[in-house]
């Protein structure tokens, strides 16, 4: 039986085995296609079944991100024995888009993407792995939408991991009055596929280490993915997204109790980008949550300092076996 310790990439063999290892193997391995949306947008996604599958792992990514960011995820998942599913929601990757250009994000409800997901898992899951047994694996606003699924379809996983879940924004200094009027103002047609107040298209900008990432290795990985490939460069929320991501943790409370299945959350110290209160009041409404707080991590706790990282994977693999 491996260990994943005896596989986890050190932060400075990161890019070698990325490039002469990990992507190859992918990019041989991978399958890949297209559902429709119930509102026709075409949503992308890839697949890797472990013919000694365990069960199968399905993934639901954050905010600005694609499929190939998880490719080190990937890639440790099957090494230790199960398949791998990803879709890009919709606006991120080569999904669909309801607006021009690839650096909004946008979404007129949240429910949008519990229904892709769905659609997802009984078209192309279900059918293609080879046990039917679904584990969740979900990050940031991914994450968001995986509790929502979760109260929504309660019995299509057998185990979820939160990973720095979108339960509650942070909204930081913004008071929540202009919040709320930002809110109102975002059902204005005119307004709602606009670029909230400091979001902008993509400008190349090099961001490290002012980002959610402490791996200098890693980012400069995901910053070249997105340098090369126009379809990864998401860059800024629209009124609505931000209506809509702000507006998410009523919804996901009010129903928290509805989440039966074992659950880690985990969460990160050092998160700017959601706040930990609306993650500590889902792990007390689930029934059977665990969170786990990782001390000196920034938001993305999987592209962390080596020791923070090899932690993280022993806690995912030991849940889930």
């Amino acid at each position: 039986m491996k260990l994943i310790e005896d596989i986890i990439i050190k932060e400075e063999d990161f890019t070698a085995t990325m490039e002469g290892k990990i992507l190859p193997f992918l990019n041989e391995n991978f399958k890949e296609g297209y559902i429709s949306s119930t509102d026709g947008l075409k949503l992308h996604y890839q697949f890797l079944v472990n013919p000694n599958e365990k069960a199968a792992i399905v993934i639901s990514h954050g905010y600005c991100e694609f499929i190939s960011k998880y490719a080190e995820s990937i890639y440790y998942f099957y090494e230790m024995g199960y398949s791998v599913f990803m879709m890009e929601h919709r606006g991120h990757g080569f999904s669909g888009r309801l607006v021009e250009g690839f650096s909004k994000v946008h979404v007129r409800r949240f429910e949008d993407y519990v229904s892709d997901f769905n659609l997802f898992i009984e078209n192309v899951v279900i059918p293609e792995s080879l046990t039917e047994k679904l584990y969740l694996f979900a990050h940031s606003m991914g994450g968001g939408i995986g509790a929502l699924y979760l109260e929504k379809y309660p019995n299509v996983f057998k185990k979820a991991v939160l990973s720095s879940p979108l339960i509650q924004l942070n909204i930081g200094s913004t008071h929540k009055f202009m919040f709320g009027l930002m809110c109102l103002l975002s059902y204005l047609p005119f307004l709602n596929k606009k670029y909230l107040p400091g979001h902008h298209d993509y400008n190349h900008t090099y961001k490290y280490p002012r980002c959610s990432m402490m791996s200098k290795p890693r980012y400069n990985y995901v910053f070249n993915e997105r340098e090369h490939e126009p379809h990864y460069r998401t860059n800024g929320a629209t009124f609505s997204w931000g209506r809509e991501a702000f507006n998410v943790y009523k919804k996901i409370l009010k129903n928290a109790n509805l989440v039966k299945i074992p659950v880690i959350l985990m969460q990160a110290s050092q998160d700017t980008l959601v706040a930990p209160e609306g993650q500590e009041e889902f792990s007390k409404m689930a029934e059977n949550c665990t969170l786990i707080r990782f001390e000196g991590s920034k938001h993305e706790i999987f592209n962390a300092t080596d020791d923070i990282i090899l932690e993280y994977y022993e806690k995912v693999f030991d849940f889930y076996k």
